[in-house]
Protein backbone atom coordinates (compact mmCIF):
# COMPACT_ATOMS: atom_id res chain seq x y z
CA UNK A 1 0.00 0.00 0.00
CA UNK A 2 2.64 2.04 0.49
CA UNK A 3 4.66 1.95 -2.72
CA UNK A 4 1.51 2.83 -4.23
CA UNK A 5 0.96 5.93 -2.38
CA UNK A 6 4.82 7.08 -3.16
CA UNK A 7 3.71 6.43 -6.79
CA UNK A 8 1.59 8.74 -6.56
CA UNK A 9 3.00 11.46 -5.17
CA UNK A 10 5.97 10.84 -7.43
CA UNK A 11 3.38 10.85 -10.13
CA UNK A 12 1.63 14.04 -9.29
CA UNK A 13 5.50 15.92 -8.56
CA UNK A 14 6.28 14.97 -11.97
CA UNK A 15 3.09 16.22 -13.35
CA UNK A 16 3.81 19.46 -11.88
CA UNK A 17 7.12 20.06 -12.98
CA UNK A 18 5.98 19.30 -16.69
CA UNK A 19 3.29 21.67 -16.37
CA UNK A 20 5.90 24.25 -14.62
CA UNK A 21 8.02 24.26 -18.29
CA UNK A 22 5.10 24.49 -20.43
CA UNK A 23 3.78 27.58 -19.15
CA UNK A 24 5.81 30.18 -21.24
CA UNK A 25 4.63 28.85 -24.56
CA UNK A 26 4.80 31.65 -26.94
CA UNK A 27 6.56 34.44 -28.08
CA UNK A 28 5.83 38.29 -27.67
CA UNK A 29 4.54 39.77 -30.84
CA UNK A 30 5.36 43.03 -32.49
CA UNK A 31 4.35 44.55 -36.04
CA UNK A 32 6.70 44.21 -38.76
CA UNK A 33 7.76 47.34 -39.30
CA UNK A 34 7.66 51.00 -37.40
CA UNK A 35 7.77 54.21 -38.94
CA UNK A 36 8.74 57.40 -36.46
CA UNK A 37 9.18 60.99 -36.56
CA UNK A 38 10.99 62.78 -33.68
CA UNK A 39 11.71 66.91 -34.49
CA UNK A 40 15.43 67.87 -33.77
CA UNK A 41 16.75 69.22 -30.21
CA UNK A 42 13.34 66.32 -28.62
CA UNK A 43 13.77 63.07 -27.06
CA UNK A 44 10.48 61.33 -27.96
CA UNK A 45 9.99 59.37 -31.11
CA UNK A 46 5.91 59.68 -32.18
CA UNK A 47 5.66 55.98 -34.08
CA UNK A 48 3.05 54.57 -36.48
CA UNK A 49 1.87 52.16 -35.40
CA UNK A 50 2.47 52.55 -31.35
CA UNK A 51 4.63 50.24 -29.78
CA UNK A 52 3.29 47.49 -28.45
CA UNK A 53 3.91 44.13 -27.71
CA UNK A 54 1.90 41.01 -27.40
CA UNK A 55 1.97 37.58 -25.62
CA UNK A 56 -0.63 34.98 -25.81
CA UNK A 57 0.58 33.72 -22.43
CA UNK A 58 -1.33 36.44 -20.99
CA UNK A 59 -2.79 37.09 -18.10
CA UNK A 60 0.04 34.12 -17.17
CA UNK A 61 2.37 36.58 -14.48
CA UNK A 62 5.97 36.79 -16.46
CA UNK A 63 5.33 34.80 -19.18
CA UNK A 64 2.40 37.08 -20.73
CA UNK A 65 4.12 40.47 -19.62
CA UNK A 66 7.03 42.26 -21.49
CA UNK A 67 10.11 43.39 -19.69
CA UNK A 68 11.68 44.83 -22.29
CA UNK A 69 12.20 45.89 -25.87
CA UNK A 70 16.21 45.66 -27.30
CA UNK A 71 17.38 47.85 -30.08
CA UNK A 72 19.98 46.40 -32.77
CA UNK A 73 22.22 48.89 -33.59
CA UNK A 74 25.01 50.37 -31.54
CA UNK A 75 25.30 53.67 -33.81
CA UNK A 76 21.18 54.21 -33.69
CA UNK A 77 21.14 56.79 -30.62
CA UNK A 78 18.11 55.48 -29.76
CA UNK A 79 16.58 53.31 -26.32
CA UNK A 80 13.04 51.55 -26.14
CA UNK A 81 11.62 51.45 -22.89
CA UNK A 82 8.58 49.88 -21.05
CA UNK A 83 5.66 52.29 -19.88
CA UNK A 84 3.18 48.80 -19.43
CA UNK A 85 4.53 45.14 -19.06
CA UNK A 86 1.64 44.03 -18.71
CA UNK A 87 -0.34 45.79 -21.92
CA UNK A 88 3.40 45.66 -23.61
CA UNK A 89 2.82 49.28 -24.09
CA UNK A 90 6.31 50.91 -25.00
CA UNK A 91 8.03 54.30 -25.93
CA UNK A 92 10.79 54.76 -27.87
CA UNK A 93 13.10 57.18 -27.34
CA UNK A 94 16.61 59.37 -28.57
CA UNK A 95 19.52 59.03 -25.64
CA UNK A 96 20.40 62.42 -26.49
CA UNK A 97 19.40 65.38 -28.73
CA UNK A 98 19.20 64.51 -32.47
CA UNK A 99 20.57 66.85 -35.06
CA UNK A 100 18.73 67.49 -38.14
CA UNK A 101 21.45 69.22 -39.78
CA UNK A 102 23.93 65.61 -38.97
CA UNK A 103 21.90 63.29 -40.06
CA UNK A 104 18.13 63.41 -41.61
CA UNK A 105 17.20 59.61 -41.08
CA UNK A 106 17.88 56.46 -38.79
CA UNK A 107 17.03 53.01 -39.32
CA UNK A 108 17.47 49.88 -37.05
CA UNK A 109 15.95 46.56 -35.56
CA UNK A 110 14.06 46.29 -32.40
CA UNK A 111 12.72 43.10 -30.92
CA UNK A 112 10.71 42.29 -27.67
CA UNK A 113 11.26 40.33 -24.51
CA UNK A 114 8.54 38.90 -22.16
CA UNK A 115 9.60 38.01 -18.89
CA UNK A 116 10.12 34.37 -19.06
CA UNK A 117 9.09 32.43 -15.50
CA UNK A 118 10.45 34.79 -13.48
CA UNK A 119 11.59 37.62 -11.69
CA UNK A 120 15.00 37.03 -13.45
CA UNK A 121 13.59 36.75 -16.67
CA UNK A 122 14.91 33.49 -17.21
CA UNK A 123 13.42 31.05 -19.90
CA UNK A 124 11.82 34.42 -21.55
CA UNK A 125 11.17 34.29 -25.13
CA UNK A 126 12.14 37.19 -28.03
CA UNK A 127 9.40 38.19 -30.78
CA UNK A 128 10.66 38.51 -34.17
CA UNK A 129 12.93 41.55 -35.35
CA UNK A 130 11.18 44.43 -36.77
CA UNK A 131 12.33 47.47 -38.81
CA UNK A 132 12.19 50.86 -37.42
CA UNK A 133 12.49 53.82 -39.61
CA UNK A 134 12.65 57.13 -37.84
CA UNK A 135 12.61 60.54 -39.84
CA UNK A 136 14.23 63.61 -38.03
CA UNK A 137 12.03 67.15 -38.79
CA UNK A 138 13.90 70.39 -38.82
CA UNK A 139 13.22 73.12 -36.45
CA UNK A 140 14.01 76.72 -38.20
CA UNK A 141 16.68 77.57 -36.37
CA UNK A 142 19.84 79.15 -38.69
CA UNK A 143 19.24 82.18 -40.22
CA UNK A 144 20.26 82.50 -44.01
CA UNK A 145 23.80 84.12 -44.62
CA UNK A 146 25.25 85.75 -47.19
CA UNK A 147 28.05 83.92 -49.55
CA UNK A 148 30.24 87.00 -50.03
CA UNK A 149 30.60 90.29 -46.97
CA UNK A 150 30.31 92.48 -49.85
CA UNK A 151 29.49 92.75 -53.98
CA UNK A 152 31.04 95.18 -56.12
CA UNK A 153 29.91 95.85 -59.85
CA UNK A 154 30.19 98.41 -62.94
CA UNK A 155 27.84 99.41 -65.57
CA UNK A 156 28.34 101.83 -68.09
CA UNK A 157 26.01 104.95 -67.93
CA UNK A 158 22.92 105.34 -70.12
CA UNK A 159 22.41 101.44 -70.46
CA UNK A 160 19.33 99.23 -68.98
CA UNK A 161 20.65 95.93 -67.26
CA UNK A 162 18.30 93.04 -66.98
CA UNK A 163 20.70 91.53 -64.32
CA UNK A 164 23.50 93.91 -63.22
CA UNK A 165 25.18 91.48 -60.52
CA UNK A 166 23.64 87.90 -58.44
CA UNK A 167 23.56 88.01 -54.67
CA UNK A 168 23.25 85.06 -53.11
CA UNK A 169 22.58 83.40 -49.30
CA UNK A 170 22.62 79.71 -48.16
CA UNK A 171 21.23 78.60 -44.89
CA UNK A 172 22.29 75.38 -43.05
CA UNK A 173 18.66 74.05 -41.94
CA UNK A 174 18.49 70.58 -43.49
CA UNK A 175 14.90 70.76 -44.90
CA UNK A 176 13.97 72.50 -48.63
CA UNK A 177 11.51 74.87 -46.13
CA UNK A 178 13.99 76.21 -43.74
CA UNK A 179 17.16 75.66 -46.21
CA UNK A 180 15.68 77.58 -49.16
CA UNK A 181 15.65 81.01 -50.09
CA UNK A 182 12.51 82.51 -51.02
CA UNK A 183 13.15 86.82 -51.24
CA UNK A 184 15.37 88.90 -51.01
CA UNK A 185 15.05 93.04 -50.35
CA UNK A 186 16.76 96.18 -50.94
CA UNK A 187 16.23 98.17 -47.59
CA UNK A 188 18.17 101.06 -49.21
CA UNK A 189 15.58 103.46 -49.37
CA UNK A 190 15.77 106.39 -52.86
CA UNK A 191 17.43 104.03 -55.08
CA UNK A 192 17.26 103.25 -58.91
CA UNK A 193 17.77 99.53 -58.21
CA UNK A 194 15.43 96.52 -58.23
CA UNK A 195 16.12 92.34 -57.14
CA UNK A 196 13.67 89.39 -57.64
CA UNK A 197 13.61 86.25 -55.77
CA UNK A 198 16.55 84.82 -56.98
CA UNK A 199 18.69 87.79 -56.10
CA UNK A 200 19.31 90.04 -59.37
CA UNK A 201 20.12 93.41 -59.06
CA UNK A 202 18.95 95.92 -62.08
CA UNK A 203 18.92 99.26 -62.54
CA UNK A 204 15.09 100.64 -63.19
CA UNK A 205 16.29 103.60 -64.87
CA UNK A 206 19.35 105.00 -66.46
CA UNK A 207 22.25 105.86 -64.59
CA UNK A 208 24.22 108.99 -65.29
CA UNK A 209 28.07 108.99 -64.47
CA UNK A 210 27.83 112.48 -64.02
CA UNK A 211 24.72 112.51 -61.83
CA UNK A 212 26.46 109.73 -59.31
CA UNK A 213 29.48 108.00 -60.21
CA UNK A 214 29.05 105.44 -56.95
CA UNK A 215 25.79 103.90 -55.49
CA UNK A 216 25.82 101.75 -52.02
CA UNK A 217 22.98 99.52 -51.42
CA UNK A 218 22.13 97.41 -48.56
CA UNK A 219 20.24 93.86 -49.30
CA UNK A 220 18.65 91.08 -46.85
CA UNK A 221 17.03 88.21 -47.09
CA UNK A 222 14.40 85.47 -46.13
CA UNK A 223 14.39 81.36 -45.99
CA UNK A 224 11.10 79.94 -46.78
CA UNK A 225 10.14 80.01 -43.01
CA UNK A 226 9.87 83.62 -43.12
CA UNK A 227 13.82 83.66 -40.99
CA UNK A 228 15.50 87.06 -42.04
CA UNK A 229 18.89 87.15 -42.26
CA UNK A 230 21.00 88.60 -39.09
CA UNK A 231 23.10 90.99 -41.17
CA UNK A 232 22.46 92.73 -44.42
CA UNK A 233 24.87 92.84 -47.47
CA UNK A 234 26.32 95.92 -49.02
CA UNK A 235 26.85 96.37 -52.76
CA UNK A 236 28.71 98.75 -54.61
CA UNK A 237 27.58 99.60 -58.32
CA UNK A 238 30.38 101.64 -59.96
CA UNK A 239 28.84 103.94 -62.98
CA UNK A 240 31.75 104.01 -65.95
CA UNK A 241 31.20 106.77 -68.35
CA UNK A 242 30.66 106.00 -72.10
CA UNK A 243 34.05 104.53 -73.40
CA UNK A 244 35.94 107.20 -75.59
CA UNK A 245 39.45 106.15 -77.20
CA UNK A 246 41.78 108.53 -76.01
CA UNK A 247 44.35 109.45 -73.40
CA UNK A 248 42.79 110.19 -70.01
CA UNK A 249 43.78 111.41 -66.30
CA UNK A 250 45.50 114.19 -67.52
CA UNK A 251 45.49 118.59 -67.35
CA UNK A 252 46.14 120.94 -69.81
CA UNK A 253 47.68 122.93 -66.98
CA UNK A 254 50.37 121.92 -64.73
CA UNK A 255 51.67 123.82 -62.27
CA UNK A 256 55.03 123.97 -60.77
CA UNK A 257 56.85 125.67 -57.99
CA UNK A 258 60.92 126.75 -58.55
CA UNK A 259 63.14 124.92 -57.12
CA UNK A 260 61.49 121.69 -56.09
CA UNK A 261 62.88 119.65 -58.49
CA UNK A 262 61.71 116.98 -60.89
CA UNK A 263 58.02 115.99 -61.68
CA UNK A 264 55.95 114.03 -63.14
CA UNK A 265 53.43 115.66 -66.00
CA UNK A 266 51.17 113.37 -66.07
CA UNK A 267 51.17 110.60 -63.63
CA UNK A 268 47.47 109.66 -63.31
CA UNK A 269 47.53 109.54 -67.49
CA UNK A 270 46.17 105.89 -69.11
CA UNK A 271 45.07 105.69 -72.06
CA UNK A 272 41.44 104.13 -72.77
CA UNK A 273 41.46 101.09 -75.79
CA UNK A 274 37.23 100.42 -75.40
CA UNK A 275 38.27 96.77 -75.62
CA UNK A 276 40.10 97.34 -79.27
CA UNK A 277 43.58 95.91 -80.13
CA UNK A 278 46.57 98.16 -80.41
CA UNK A 279 49.40 97.77 -83.16
CA UNK A 280 51.25 100.96 -82.22
CA UNK A 281 51.00 104.23 -80.26
CA UNK A 282 52.85 106.86 -81.01
CA UNK A 283 52.39 110.29 -78.65
CA UNK A 284 53.94 113.49 -78.81
CA UNK A 285 53.85 115.97 -75.66
CA UNK A 286 54.12 119.68 -76.29
CA UNK A 287 54.53 122.24 -73.49
CA UNK A 288 53.65 125.53 -74.26
CA UNK A 289 54.24 129.19 -72.73
CA UNK A 290 52.47 132.48 -73.84
CA UNK A 291 55.35 134.50 -73.55
CA UNK A 292 59.15 133.92 -74.53
CA UNK A 293 59.80 135.54 -71.41
CA UNK A 294 58.11 132.92 -69.03
CA UNK A 295 59.04 129.75 -68.67
CA UNK A 296 58.32 127.19 -65.74
CA UNK A 297 58.60 129.13 -63.02
CA UNK A 298 56.23 131.71 -63.98
CA UNK A 299 58.44 134.98 -64.07
CA UNK A 300 58.53 134.26 -60.25
CA UNK A 301 62.51 135.08 -60.31
CA UNK A 302 64.36 137.66 -62.16
CA UNK A 303 67.12 136.24 -64.83
CA UNK A 304 70.19 137.30 -62.22
CA UNK A 305 68.43 135.06 -59.52
CA UNK A 306 67.67 132.31 -62.23
CA UNK A 307 70.89 132.34 -63.11
CA UNK A 308 71.63 131.62 -59.13
CA UNK A 309 69.12 129.13 -59.12
CA UNK A 310 70.58 126.97 -62.29
CA UNK A 311 73.97 126.97 -60.67
CA UNK A 312 75.63 129.51 -62.56
CA UNK A 313 79.02 130.64 -61.25
CA UNK A 314 79.55 134.09 -59.68
CA UNK A 315 82.69 134.60 -61.99
CA UNK A 316 80.81 134.35 -65.38
CA UNK A 317 81.38 136.72 -68.07
CA UNK A 318 77.76 138.15 -69.76
CA UNK A 319 78.58 138.41 -73.03
CA UNK A 320 74.85 139.90 -73.84
CA UNK A 321 74.67 142.96 -71.33
CA UNK A 322 72.32 145.28 -71.72
CA UNK A 323 73.48 148.45 -73.98
CA UNK A 324 75.60 150.57 -72.56
CA UNK A 325 78.33 153.07 -73.46
CA UNK A 326 80.47 150.76 -72.44
CA UNK A 327 78.99 147.75 -74.11
CA UNK A 328 77.23 149.01 -77.07
CA UNK A 329 77.71 145.88 -79.08
CA UNK A 330 74.00 145.05 -78.12
CA UNK A 331 72.67 148.31 -78.69
CA UNK A 332 71.35 146.79 -82.72
CA UNK A 333 69.54 144.03 -80.87
CA UNK A 334 66.07 143.33 -81.62
CA UNK A 335 64.43 143.37 -77.85
CA UNK A 336 61.51 141.61 -76.23
CA UNK A 337 59.51 143.04 -72.87
CA UNK A 338 60.00 140.59 -69.58
CA UNK A 339 60.05 141.29 -66.30
CA UNK A 340 60.92 145.32 -65.92
CA UNK A 341 64.19 144.70 -64.57
CA UNK A 342 65.29 142.07 -67.18
CA UNK A 343 66.10 142.81 -70.89
CA UNK A 344 65.34 139.95 -73.68
CA UNK A 345 67.38 140.05 -77.31
CA UNK A 346 65.38 138.22 -79.68
CA UNK A 347 67.28 136.82 -82.62
CA UNK A 348 65.84 135.82 -85.97
CA UNK A 349 68.92 134.95 -87.97
CA UNK A 350 68.75 138.26 -89.83
CA UNK A 351 70.88 140.02 -87.06
CA UNK A 352 74.10 139.03 -84.27
CA UNK A 353 76.14 140.74 -81.94
CA UNK A 354 79.96 141.02 -82.01
CA UNK A 355 81.77 140.51 -78.82
CA UNK A 356 84.51 142.22 -78.80
CA UNK A 357 87.90 140.35 -78.17
CA UNK A 358 88.70 142.10 -74.33
CA UNK A 359 85.11 140.60 -73.40
CA UNK A 360 85.29 137.21 -74.29
CA UNK A 361 87.72 135.12 -72.14
CA UNK A 362 90.79 133.94 -73.99
CA UNK A 363 92.11 132.10 -71.15
CA UNK A 364 89.52 128.75 -71.13
CA UNK A 365 91.03 125.72 -69.55
CA UNK A 366 89.95 122.46 -70.18
CA UNK A 367 86.75 122.69 -67.68
CA UNK A 368 84.74 125.74 -68.54
CA UNK A 369 80.96 126.17 -68.70
CA UNK A 370 78.85 128.28 -71.37
CA UNK A 371 75.51 128.77 -69.85
CA UNK A 372 72.48 130.02 -71.78
CA UNK A 373 68.61 130.94 -70.83
CA UNK A 374 66.89 130.90 -73.89
CA UNK A 375 63.66 129.31 -75.39
CA UNK A 376 63.41 128.02 -79.02
CA UNK A 377 61.22 128.02 -81.54
CA UNK A 378 60.02 126.42 -84.76
CA UNK A 379 62.53 126.45 -87.43
CA UNK A 380 60.91 127.99 -91.11
CA UNK A 381 61.35 125.83 -93.57
CA UNK A 382 61.25 122.14 -94.56
CA UNK A 383 64.62 121.47 -93.60
CA UNK A 384 66.52 122.97 -90.72
CA UNK A 385 69.91 124.71 -90.75
CA UNK A 386 72.18 125.26 -88.03
CA UNK A 387 71.02 127.71 -85.71
CA UNK A 388 74.28 129.35 -84.13
CA UNK A 389 74.17 130.76 -80.39
CA UNK A 390 77.89 131.51 -80.07
CA UNK A 391 80.56 131.27 -82.24
CA UNK A 392 84.26 131.63 -82.73
CA UNK A 393 86.02 131.63 -85.53
CA UNK A 394 89.08 133.18 -87.81
CA UNK A 395 89.11 136.98 -87.73
CA UNK A 396 89.69 136.83 -91.81
CA UNK A 397 87.26 135.11 -93.41
CA UNK A 398 85.38 133.63 -90.63
CA UNK A 399 84.72 130.48 -91.65
CA UNK A 400 86.83 128.12 -89.21
CA UNK A 401 85.08 127.67 -86.48
CA UNK A 402 87.83 127.47 -82.70
CA UNK A 403 84.44 126.95 -81.08
CA UNK A 404 81.19 126.86 -81.35
CA UNK A 405 77.13 126.21 -79.87
CA UNK A 406 74.52 125.95 -82.12
CA UNK A 407 71.19 124.35 -82.48
CA UNK A 408 70.42 121.67 -85.49
CA UNK A 409 67.36 120.08 -85.59
CA UNK A 410 66.20 119.02 -82.18
CA UNK A 411 70.00 118.76 -80.62
CA UNK A 412 72.51 121.26 -78.80
CA UNK A 413 75.23 121.18 -80.48
CA UNK A 414 78.93 122.24 -79.10
CA UNK A 415 81.35 122.30 -81.44
CA UNK A 416 85.19 122.71 -80.36
CA UNK A 417 89.03 122.28 -81.86
CA UNK A 418 91.26 121.99 -79.08
CA UNK A 419 94.20 123.46 -80.87
CA UNK A 420 93.27 126.73 -82.21
CA UNK A 421 95.99 126.36 -85.38
CA UNK A 422 94.35 123.57 -86.72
Amino acid sequence: MLRVVGLLLAGVSLGLSSAHTKVNKHKPWIETSYHGVITENTNIVLLDPPLVALDKDAPIPYAGEICAFNIHGLEAPFEAVVLNGTSGEGQLRARGLVDCELQKEYTFIIQAHDCGSGPGGAEGKKSHKAVVHIQVNDVNEFAPVFRESQYRAAVTEGKIYDSILQVEATDQDCSPQYSQICNYQITTTNNPFAIDRNGNIRNTEKLSYDRQQEYEIQVTTWDCGQKRALHSVPVHINVKPVCKPGWQGWSKRVDYEPGTGSKQLFPMMQLETCGEPLSLVRTTVELKTSHIGKGCDRETYSEKSLQKLCGSSSGSTDLLPAPSAATNWTASLVTDSGRDTDLIFRFDGHQAAKIPDWVVPQNLTDHFTIATWMKHGPSPGLRAEKETLLCNSDKTEMNRHHYSLYVHNCRLVFLLRRDFTQ
